[in-house]
């Protein structure tokens, strides 16, 4: 009987552990929200309050290594949050025409009612997408 509880006990255990871990999805760096940052085991609202701001400052990521540019995250920090991220296939920083996007200054509203300004609409949380708006 002994035994049998201690089998049982394993494979739950082993089933709800590969379950988790196979289950998992990480998120788009691109495109998260606060709120999805925030689930990341090691990224807490400071970090995800400047990942968003270097984004909306510097357009879209190109690579998770890039995030060791960002306040708060050295190299320890982003091997723990690396297995968490991805990066969408959004053109290279280089390709992209900053020159007409220096004069086109976009905002939408977020599900606070706070309102945020950003010159990368592709930056944008897809959740908010609907409501971006170019500031005339």
């Amino acid at each position: 009987m002994f035994l049998i509880r201690r089998i049982l006990f394993w494979f739950i255990l082993l089933h709800f552990f590969n379950s988790s871990i196979l289950g998992f999805h990480p998120i788009d760096l691109n495109s998260a929200s606060f709120e999805d940052l925030i689930k990341i085991p090691g990224i807490g609202k400071v970090i995800a309050k400047n990942i968003i701001e270097y984004r909306e400052k510097h357009g879209p990521f190109t690579s998770v290594e890039e995030l060791l540019k960002v306040k708060g995250i050295g190299p320890k920090k982003l091997n723990q949050i690396k297995p968490y991220l991805m990066i969408s296939n959004f053109p290279s920083k280089k390709s992209l025409n900053f020159s007409n996007t220096s004069s086109s200054i976009y905002f939408y509203k977020d599900e606070k009612g706070v309102i945020h300004y950003t010159q990368f609409p592709e930056s944008v949380p897809s959740k908010y997408k609907n409501s971006l708006k170019k500031v005339e």
